[in-house]
């Protein structure tokens, strides 16, 4: 909308964000009602869990953030339909290099806060306790490496979170399109395999 195709660095926008805050604000105030609307609508569809992306917000300054993006993330997870036909439709927020305000995205009312391969779950669970389940955190480069070593790094990502429940294992973001299909495979694997023991020791 306002940097007209993708970009790194937001420089367009961002510029915005400083110059005409006002008409950012009105924007966003759209953005959200329309996202708000079309997640209810998926769920409405039979969606089972939800996730909002937010790219930017890793990039903005704390004042910048609560401003910009956190507040439309709460106004989004507020509005949200969280039981429909008898289920729970969980909600998953994601801040791009959002490391530093997890703590703010897990005040939202979210279920789970996604975190990417820059923060260490270990830390990430001690930061937001209970209040929220964690999901990630493979560096999706990491995919590159051979099945062995994959396994090795899969089980490197379940250690660092610890037995207990309230994990998601995903990548730390989007995966890539060189990524060798028979890789993933290794992956998914993996995971079954390495995160019993986990669940086990901790009776769930």
């Amino acid at each position: 909308m306002v940097e007209g195709g993708s970009s790194r660095d937001f420089a367009r926008v961002k510029g915005l964000l400083y110059e005409q805050p006002e008409l950012l604000h009105r924007l966003l105030d759209v953005i959200t009602v329309a996202v708000t609307a079309y997640l209810n609508a998926q769920v409405a569809a039979g969606a089972q869990a939800l996730m909002v992306f937010d790219t930017w917000g890793g990039i903005l300054t704390p004042r910048a953030y609560r401003e910009f993006s956190l507040a439309c993330l709460a106004r989004i997870v507020a509005g949200l339909t969280r039981e429909f036909e008898g289920r729970r439709v969980p909600v998953i927020l994601f801040t791009k290099g959002g490391g530093a305000w997890l703590e703010d995205s897990a005040a939202t009312g979210c279920d789970a806060v996604g975190v990417d391969w820059t923060v260490d779950l270990s830390d990430a669970r001690r930061r937001v306790g209970s209040k929220v389940a964690l999901q990630g955190n493979l560096d999706p480069a990491a995919l590159a490496a051979p099945p062995v070593r994959i396994r090795r790094l899969v089980a490197d990502i379940l250690a660092d979170f610890g037995p207990g429940s309230g994990h998601v294992f995903n990548l730390g973001h989007g995966i890539q399109p060189w990524v060798d299909p028979e890789h993933v495979r290794a992956l998914v694997e993996a995971v079954h395999e390495a995160s019993a023991p986990y669940h086990t020791a901790a009776g769930s």
